[in-house]
């Protein structure tokens, strides 16, 4: 039997709720949950599974006695449609915060751990600090060389949340190391963490105009008239200047000369309409 809980997008529930039916039942198909469910045709299942259409909160309820939901299948199920079809980034975050705090839920006790980690734009910065600082349990000490400066209190959340999740551990002297060198969401990452972590570093970035002096910052911009084609390479080398600075940064590691924590954006965005 196929456990609503495990699920974060509805469409794939949906998907697998209907392969699973159609085996069991022969007769189990579009034009079948077309009819109970009230659509038009038998091919809208296939646009709501696809993407490419949405259902309204009328829908939810067909579709939930159609496929027999309890109450609490009901309301997951409901929390699924309304996180996967928010229009806005702090939707998306309402929702994803309601299926993370449902006691039902199978993905709360791995995702929320990864979630807090991009929920605070310092977790990342400490965690490449005690890559190169000797840092124990001072968390006075680390939350000083944190900028802008957090409070100890802060400081010693995020250290235990980094050894929960296995990004930290303590070495045979009690000094925090890295357990890998590197973490990367991918071109492809889309969850509401990982926005949450950008829209932080796009804030802080702004406010290093005034805080950083000039020499030990670079900011700057460009604005231009370009087709979607020229775009798409300057997609490409930003992807590969990326690749590019990991391995400035791999080099710098190896010989032990990192002395300071930098964060860089790369923000490429369309200004006009046409």
């Amino acid at each position: 039997m196929i456990d609503v809980f495990e699920f974060l997008d509805y469409r794939k529930l949906l998907k697998n709720l209907y392969e699973e039916r159609k085996a069991q039942f022969p007769h189990f198909s579009y034009r079948y949950i077309a009819q109970k469910v009230g659509f038009s045709s038998a091919g809208f299942l296939t646009n709501i599974i696809s993407g490419k259409r949405n259902i309204s909160a009328e829908y939810i309820f067909r579709f939930a006695e159609l496929f027999k939901f309890n109450k609490a299948e009901t309301e997951y199920f409901e929390l699924l449609v309304h996180f996967n079809q928010a229009n806005s980034h702090e939707q998306k975050r309402y929702y994803f915060e309601k299926i993370l705090a449902n006691k039902k839920s199978k993905i709360a006790i791995t995702d929320a751990r990864h979630y807090e980690f991009y929920s605070k734009w310092y977790y990342t910065a400490i965690r490449e600090i005690v890559d190169a600082y000797p840092i124990s349990d001072n968390f006075d000490k680390l939350a000083k060389l944190v900028f802008p400066p957090i409070k100890p209190a802060e400081a010693k959340k995020a250290v235990e949340l980094m050894e929960l999740t296995g990004f930290i551990k303590k070495d045979k002297n009690g000094i925090y190391e890295q357990t890998e060198t590197f973490i990367t969401t991918g071109y492809e990452a889309k969850s509401v963490a990982i926005t949450n972590f950008l829209m932080q570093m796009a804030d802080l970035a702004k406010a290093a105009i005034d805080r950083i002096p000039r020499n030990k910052r670079t900011i700057s911009s460009l604005t231009y008239t370009i087709s979607e084609e020229g775009y798409q390479q300057i997609h490409e080398r930003l992807k590969s200047f990326h690749r590019e600075i990991l391995e400035i940064v791999r080099a710098d590691k190896k010989e032990n000369k990192q002395d300071r924590v930098y964060h860089i954006n790369f923000h490429v965005f369309p200004i006009s309409k046409f």
